[in-house]
């Protein structure tokens, strides 16, 4: 599952960058719902996501 992931995230840092952002967005919408059980699942999710492929766009070099 892990490395299917990895193959979703794309090789720039411009979209690497807006992936994270997205995925930021969509977790703090789900904590906008934190009294619901879909709103945490959303939020950890997403927010799981969002950490993963902030790691991945840390190990991306800059393009110059």
């Amino acid at each position: 599952m892990l490395s299917f992931l990895r193959r979703l995230f794309t090789d720039n840092r411009r979209d690497g960058s807006r992936m994270v952002s997205s995925a930021l967005l969509i977790a703090f919408a789900g904590l906008l719902h934190w009294d619901h059980p879909l709103g945490l699942a959303m939020a950890a999710g997403a927010g799981a996501l969002a950490l993963l492929w902030f790691l991945l766009y840390l190990s991306l070099e800059k393009e110059r």
